[in-house]
């Protein structure tokens, strides 16, 4: 069985596939400690994949001891090119979101938008060939700011708000960070179809879920999305 790792800023989330299927996924908190041989044992894992773009330290000893690890890098084998410029600042997880559009819909423009810790839009052709994205804050950033940065709004959670305009401090607040981030999505993907009219478009990451049942329909949310494009670098890269 095959183990994908993405560690992010704020959760490690595991994949469980038999080949190509997956069969269940973990999430962790950054703070958790990952119960690692007890997770090998239990799914009897034989390869593995490690995508880490968080400051999380895990002890990995025990993957690297116990099944045949790889850890992704630019210079894997991939199945797109790219006009990223220089490659290697292409985040990891945008490279495997990139590597997963190519290899689940071969010969379709696809654009994929990762709602996570930050916002990431990346465009790839029919060709496979990336030809560039944008970075915004993801929601939790922006909530985090107004509180931080100010002496008076509060620390809130996602939430969905409520009547506009808002009458109250909580509800502006989350009208100001939902619809504008439901705005800003609209907007950029309206740009995008200037470039190239007609992709099909992926919505993954933590927050697809609650942003997906706000946005326009044709948009495919799937929070697996990357798990998905880590086993197949995975099953590519085995040798």
């Amino acid at each position: 069985m095959n183990l994908t790792i993405d560690i992010g800023n704020t959760h490690t989330k595991l994949g469980f596939f038999d080949g190509l299927e997956l069969k269940s996924t973990q999430k962790f908190s950054s703070a958790e400690i990952i119960p690692w041989q007890s997770i090998l044992n239990t799914h009897k894992i034989t390869h593995s994949i490690l995508s880490h773009v968080g400051n999380a330290r895990l002890d990995l000893e025990t993957l690297y001891n116990n099944t045949h690890c790889v850890e992704v890098h630019h210079k894997l084998q991939l199945p797109f090119t790219s006009d990223y410029n220089p490659f290697t600042n292409l985040g990891i997880d945008r490279v495997v979101g990139l590597a997963a559009a190519a290899n689940s819909f071969p010969h379709e423009n696809v654009l994929i938008i990762d709602a996570g810790t930050c916002l990431t839009y990346d465009l790839i052709t029919a060709k496979a060939h990336h030809i560039g994205g944008v970075i915004s804050p993801g929601l939790m950033i922006r909530y985090q700011s107004m509180h931080r940065f100010t002496h008076q709004l509060p620390n809130l959670e996602i939430q969905e708000p409520s009547s506009f305009p808002s009458t109250n401090t909580e509800g502006a607040m989350h009208h100001g960070v939902i619809s504008s981030v439901i705005a800003e999505m609209e907007a950029f993907i309206s740009r995008f179809e200037t470039s190239i009219p007609i992709f099909r478009i992926i919505l993954t990451g933590g927050d697809a879920g609650f942003l997906s049942k706000r946005l326009k329909n044709g948009i495919l949310a799937d929070e697996n999305f990357l798990a998905i494009g880590l086993n197949l670098l995975l099953e590519t890269n085995k040798s």
